[in-house]
């Protein structure tokens, strides 16, 4: 039941990635609404990995270097760069005559505050861990040194998981979260009312990137067509899809899948699904008791029947296999798969005798935003009580769960979607679980090697024999509890035009009709 509904989901109303319309043809003006599922907790870009703060984010900033539609590096504010003959000297060629949404210029100089901000406040800023020195000797020109070669440098410092954002200089010294809201990006922010929505409209003084024709990824040309964008907190999947019905929406980034099956054949409304839109799962605390102790840890990922969590936390909407990379991506491996959706509750209840397991609770944390999180933890309670654990379910707010995230003791395990889309490679998809990262509680020298060792490999063989060790520990290890991959539909009014759905909205290139 589960394949036939999401196959026939998928085969009926197609991806529907076609590229911009021609600008001629498209309309300039109008106010388009996205509802989104879950509240901004910050427009700090370099200090969130929140998806629903990249949805607004992503269109207000941009980065130095990006991500094409085919996920390869490529030159945004950036015009290109050089790299040295011993791969540890970076210069980069800044475009001239862009603008921030103050009217200031941008230089090589706000990169050069904004990066050193970064290796500060970011929550990846491991990424620059082998930066040795940054300098600006003039305005158009960024010079990066390492401390030794890393051939995949590049890959790092272009994704947009937690970007490396471009801010006026000016900004550099601002803490973790109170960045002002001004960046180079086709859209400036207007107002941001929590739990409610941000406005965004048209930077008429964006000056578009003119080296390719259209969207490429968060790069490419970007014209701004329409006046404003609204994103707004609109929680609940049936209210999200009565908006779209009765117009009140124009694009919604989640629809459920019953819903997606009754509105297929609606001309007014079109669906794009995007498979592997995140690993479903949870991280697992290694600090705090009982998961401080493996024994118990591999219990629970042992007793868990992922295609039970994954049905109900989605509808259907999944599949199910073992990788941290999705099939077809260059990195797959399903290194580990015998610690994957084992479902076995009898071996599970002898290793929590053998762990001397004594009904010490157990605390999960999921939210109120993202019905398929909660949803998850449901099964997942129930499935470890089953099993004779004590368990005990906190229920958040998006913005809370993650600052409880931060509190070591707070949690055993906490519910989440682990990013597998187009920004997303083996080198940013799990570095959560590489110190210092917010998840990784209690570090693991074994996992750090590996990912240093990841990074350093000169090619791309070598690289991929060291993520399948690293996918491996994660498993052993039990650092993630990986459900499944989520199937996530979005859906827009037929007067949307040039809308193509990626993991972020782009909202440039872009018109009402």
């Amino acid at each position: 039941m589960t394949i036939s509904r999401r196959e026939t989901l998928l085969g009926a109303t197609g991806l529907a990635l076609a590229g911009s319309l021609p600008a001629a043809a498209q309309r300039r003006g109008g106010d388009l609404v996205f509802a989104q599922e879950a509240t901004v907790p910050t427009l700090d870009m370099h200090f969130s990995t929140a998806v629903a703060t990249r949805n607004t984010a992503m269109n207000m900033y941009e980065m130095l270097v990006s991500r094409d539609e085919r996920n390869a590096p490529i030159a945004d504010l950036a015009e290109g760069w050089e790299e040295s003959a011993d791969g540890q000297t970076y210069t980069f060629r800044v475009r001239r005559g862009v603008k921030f949404h103050n009217g200031q210029e941008m230089t090589a100089h706000d990169v050069l505050a904004s990066w050193e901000r970064y290796q500060r406040v970011g929550v990846q800023r491991r990424v620059l861990g082998e930066v040795a020195s940054m300098q600006a000797p003039d305005a158009a020109t960024f010079v990066v040194k390492l401390k030794q070669r890393q051939p995949t440098f590049i890959d790092q410092i272009s994704s947009f998981a937690v970007p490396i954002t471009i801010h006026p200089a000016d900004q550099k010294d601002r803490e973790a979260g109170r960045i002002d809201p001004i960046g180079t990006g086709p859209f400036q922010f207007v107002e941001f009312v929590p739990d409610s929505h941000v406005l965004i409209r048209r930077f008429d003084g964006y000056v578009p990137n003119t080296t390719d024709p259209g969207t490429n990824g968060f790069a490419g040309r970007k014209i701004v067509h329409l006046d404003t964008v609204r994103l707004r907190l609109v929680r609940e999947p049936g209210a999200r899809v009565a908006g779209l019905e009765t117009g009140e929406l124009h694009i919604v980034e989640d629809v459920p899948t019953k819903s997606a099956e009754r509105l297929k054949n609606r001309p007014d409304i079109q669906l794009r699904p995007l498979k592997h839109w995140w690993l479903h799962g949870a991280w697992v605390n290694h600090h705090r008791p009982p998961t401080d102790n493996l024994l118990v840890r591999r219990a629970v990922q042992t007793c868990l029947d992922m295609e039970a969590v994954m049905e109900i936390a989605t509808d259907g909407a999944y599949d199910l296999q073992p990788g941290l990379q999705y099939p077809g991506n260059p990195y797959y491996t399903d290194a580990g798969k015998q610690f994957y959706n084992v479902a076995d509750p009898d071996k599970a209840k002898a290793l929590l005798r053998q762990a001397n397991y004594r009904d010490q609770e157990l605390v999960i944390i999921t939210n109120s935003s993202y019905a398929s999180m909660y949803n998850a933890a449901v099964v997942v309670t129930e499935q470890l009580r089953g099993i004779g654990m004590k368990v005990r379910m906190d229920v958040f707010d998006w913005a809370t769960a993650i600052a409880r995230r931060r509190e070591r003791d707070a949690w055993n395990f906490w519910f989440t979607g682990q990013g597998t889309g187009p920004a997303v490679g083996p080198f940013t998809a799990m570095i959560d679980v590489v110190t210092p990262q917010v998840n990784q509680v209690v570090p693991d020298p074994t996992i750090d090697a590996l990912y240093a060792d990841l990074l350093g490999k000169p090619t791309e063989a070598e690289r991929k024999a060291v993520f399948a060790r690293f996918q491996e520990r994660v498993y052993e290890q039990v650092h993630f509890l990986k459900f499944g991959d989520l199937t996530k539909v979005q859906a827009a009014r037929s007067t949307v035009q040039g809308f193509v759905p990626y993991r972020i909205p782009r909202f440039w290139n872009v018109s009402l009709g």
